[in-house]
């Protein structure tokens, strides 16, 4: 209006083209495709490396995580649990010690409870069973109360623990241990480290005993070990870390659902339980977790991206303004440089979809 006014009064048969051009200098289609293009660009790149998106916060939150939150069984091991190895202690065989174990796992979606479906026997079956997450299963076996988890749940002490070892009682008698093999995966250990050399803290949040939590940290090099955890306790440990965090879970078991939904930023592993899946913010499909770090990567280089689209449309905008209303651009010429703008900030963007190094 104060262009169209002032030139009207200076040379009125040129306002009208004075005034043309400062409207389509001033439409602002570059600044408004800045950060639309390039968050469509490195959503489609997070679907090619295995990364189903939840929330919309996830590459703002991802560039500015500075504390690693890792679960243990199903997330830094691959959660393919056996059993290993049968030690029975009373008139129960191997086998009944194993088809009672089967059945009142099968109420149960932990890793280590499908470790047993293989032993199910249809003959063998138990009654009002209850799941208490992070210690384990308990029910009615022909009359008697059967537990089955870690020891301080089945035997009541911790002392008699053993590593990777799950205990079974009937009647509050000990009947057997199981030991199962949980492997480590093999990125475990780089990618930790990569997190550690960019200065984000590491800690290993899990319900698992003292002892497997500490040797699975000891080997992949993680110093901060929180072990023995329930989920209220997992969910405590998150509300009372420093303000200054912000938080990365990675999980994937029902008990790590409270913390995956209380995190900053929250990934849940795709072979992992559903009620996980539904409370994280990204979902990694194929379980490899080199992925998240690509997917930082990227968030980063997102970032990076959008302050360029937008430093550009500003500055064309701010440089364009002035020429505009001095009657010093023509129309045509502004409608050009307003589509050049764009497809700069739209080809700009289309840099996303390259991978990364290339």
């Amino acid at each position: 209006a104060g262009t169209w006014f002032f030139w009207h009064e200076t040379r009125p048969d040129d306002a009208f083209w004075i005034l043309l051009s400062v409207l389509v200098a001033t439409c602002p289609c570059a600044l408004s495709l800045a950060t639309p293009t390039a968050l469509t660009c490195a959503t489609s790149r997070m679907g090619n490396y295995g990364i189903l998106l939840r929330k919309s916060h996830v590459f703002e939150t991802l560039c500015k995580v500075n504390h690693l939150i890792v679960d243990k069984t199903g997330t830094l091991t691959h959660g393919d649990i056996v059993i290993s190895k049968v030690e029975t202690y009373s008139t129960f065989s191997k086998e009944q010690s194993l088809s009672i174990a089967a059945a009142l796992e099968s109420h149960a979606n932990h890793p280590i409870a499908r470790a047993f479906k293989v032993y199910t026997d249809q003959n063998v079956t138990v009654s009002d069973v209850e799941n208490i997450i992070g210690s384990g299963i308990q029910g009615d076996y022909q009359g008697k109360q059967t537990k089955i988890g870690s020891a301080p749940f089945v035997l009541g002490e911790a002392k008699s623990a053993e590593p990777n070892s799950i205990y079974l009682s009937v009647d509050g008698v000990h009947i057997a241990t199981f030991k199962y093999q949980d492997p480590i995966r093999k990125e475990a250990n780089s990618f930790i480290e990569r997190f550690q050399k960019e200065g984000i803290k590491v800690t290993l949040l899990t319900g698992d005993s003292q002892m497997n939590a500490d040797s699975v940290a000891s080997e992949i090099g993680i110093d901060k070990v929180v072990a023995n955890a329930k989920p209220q306790d997992k969910l405590g440990y998150l509300k009372n870390a420093d303000s200054a965090d912000v938080t990365m879970m990675i999980g994937d078991g029902i008990n790590d659902a409270p913390t995956l939904a209380g995190a900053h930023l929250s990934v849940a592993m795709g072979g992992g339980a559903d009620v996980a899946k539904a409370s994280a913010d990204m979902v990694l499909l194929g379980d490899h977790l080199e992925r998240i770090l690509d997917a930082r990567q990227l968030a980063l280089q997102t970032r990076r991206i959008i302050r360029e689209n937008l430093a550009w449309s500003l500055g064309y905008n701010l440089l364009i303004l002035p020429l505009a209303v001095a009657g010093l651009v023509a129309p045509y010429f502004a409608v050009v440089g307003m589509s050049a703008s764009s497809i700069i900030v739209v080809s700009n963007s289309l840099r996303l979809l390259k991978e990364q190094g290339k």
